[in-house]
């Protein structure tokens, strides 16, 4: 009997790898119902260990076209991906892909999945973040949509007008906002006056937001909470849940800098959002019962920064910083920085350009204290636009254990280079020439070797995205 049932999984096996030999798009959602499924496709039954084997062996585009279509249950639905790279479309476009880096068994490098761009979520608009599997984007009037690239849903988020965030309509597209009022939410003293800021709407997605992170999956129902991160000019953060349809400011403590500290990443972990300050404060935010409103609470020292000359200012537009979760629960946070190099091109130095360098921190609650990780194992990290992740490499072949995947965040700054630097009468697609370089490359994708304080691309053949808007990392799923 057990011989028997050994050999009906195996061929079972054998008829799902061989659906990897033709590759082909996602189709759209299926709407079969459970009783309407062919039974003899469901691997439902499959013990654990075998499902391993068939998610290593097939292609991306097919175990998500099996999780699709609802085959074997939570068995394949809830199968963990890794971290693929999208790359958002144009206005007219009907698709989008995504490129996997993981190895199939039996060969190949990366995988391209094209899937349906869903409209208006996803055509023209640029990625605010992405969180499991869904993306947050924001269009040209700046307004705000989640969507799923793999399952085509979408929602709206709030309107930016509604709620506490302190702006008031203007004439012809532009917004004033209140710079007191943000400062002494940022957490300043509110002792030093700042003048009204006028911003265009069409500027609102590249100066106005620097981040959006869920809670969880945005379906009809359920109680997930959006936290939204504004650019370092302003320095605030606003929060929305789906019981509340408006953005609410949040308020910090007040900070030793009159100015204020502005908030600069967040993650969602442990049912709690936690932030990163761009002064290494480290807060967890909670929604009062009675207010509704969000409070912060710190939940470990702050991150030591240097200070000094220019090149060591924790401010200095080219470095960056990042919170992470490990998948043990512990907080880790990333250290963006750049170094200037020589460039020469026959023998003749042409100037300096700047590479990236990153430094991986991990909070000892025990000690109190962040300790620096020039080793970090078999974890690898994902930064960018996206809600910053730490996989475990084994898990998900291809991916490389030690390292960090990067990609372009400084929206305003990429959305002035790809589009203010591209030489006249140029397609949306074609590169500066002073851009061509591996170096300039490296600036805006790659991936960051810790143990040899290296950058490298991230794939051979995935060259640099030279169009708006910028690519953004995301986990698919279907759920």
């Amino acid at each position: 009997m057990a011989g028997s049932r050994r050999r009906r999984q195996l061929q079972r096996q054998r008829q799902l790898e061989a659906t990897a030999t033709a590759p082909r798009d996602l189709p759209p959602k299926p709407s079969l119902s459970a009783k309407d499924r062919p039974s003899a496709t469901s691997i439902a039954d499959l013990p654990p260990e075998l499902l391993a084997q068939i998610q290593r062996r097939i292609r991306l585009v097919d175990r998500l076209n099996l999780a699709l279509a609802g085959y074997g249950g939570g068995g394949v639905s809830s199968w963990q991906e890794a971290p693929c790279l999208i790359l958002p479309t144009g206005e007219s476009a009907e698709t989008a892909k995504f490129i996997s880096l993981l190895a199939v068994a039996g060969g190949g490098g990366c995988q391209v999945v094209t899937a349906r761009a869903p409209d208006p979520a996803m055509r023209g608009h640029v990625v605010l973040g992405s969180s499991g599997g869904w993306l947050v984007t924001a269009d040209l009037q700046g307004v705000l949509r989640m969507a799923n690239p793999v399952t085509g849903e979408q929602a709206d988020l709030p309107a930016i007008s509604t709620g506490t965030i302190p702006f008031h309509e203007a004439s012809h597209g532009h917004v004033v906002l209140d710079m007191n009022a943000l400062t002494l939410a940022a957490g300043g003293s509110g002792t030093s006056s700042r003048p009204p800021f006028t911003i265009a709407n069409w500027q609102m997605r590249k100066w106005f937001y620097r981040k959006a992170v869920l809670s969880s999956f945005p379906r009809p129902g359920s109680s997930y909470a959006a936290m939204l991160i504004l650019e370092r000019h302003f320095g605030a953060a606003a929060f929305a849940t789906a019981g509340d349809h408006a953005w609410r400011l949040a308020h910090r403590r007040p900070s030793a800098d009159s100015d204020g500290d502005g908030i600069e990443d967040a993650i969602f972990h442990g049912r709690r959002f936690h932030s990163l300050s761009y002064s290494g404060a480290v807060e967890a935010w909670d929604r009062d019962a009675e207010t509704g409103e969000f409070v912060s609470t710190p939940v470990g020292p702050r991150l030591a920064l240097p200070t000094g000359g220019e090149d060591d200012d924790a401010h200095h537009p080219r470095r960056r910083k990042y919170i992470a979760a490990a998948p043990d629960g512990r907080l880790v946070a990333v250290l963006k920085d750049s170094r200037a190099f020589t460039v020469e091109e026959r023998g003749w130095r042409s100037g300096q350009q700047h590479g990236p360098t990153f430094e991986v921190w991990v909070l000892d609650v025990a000690r109190g204290r962040w300790e620096e990780a020039a080793d970090i194992g078999d974890l690898a990290l994902f930064v960018g636009v996206n809600a910053s992740m730490c996989v475990l490499a084994r898990e998900h072949p291809g991916i490389r254990a030690g390292c960090v995947y990067y990609a372009e965040d400084e929206l305003g700054r990429a959305s002035l280079r790809l589009e203010g630097e591209r030489p006249h009468g140029t397609s949306s697609n074609a590169c500066p020439s002073s851009m061509d370089d591996d170096d300039y490359e490296l600036r805006d994708l790659g991936v960051y070797v810790l143990m040899h304080r290296r950058a490298e691309k991230v794939v051979q053949g995935i060259g640099r995205h030279c169009s708006w808007p910028l690519p953004a990392w995301f986990t698919p799923s279907v759920m």
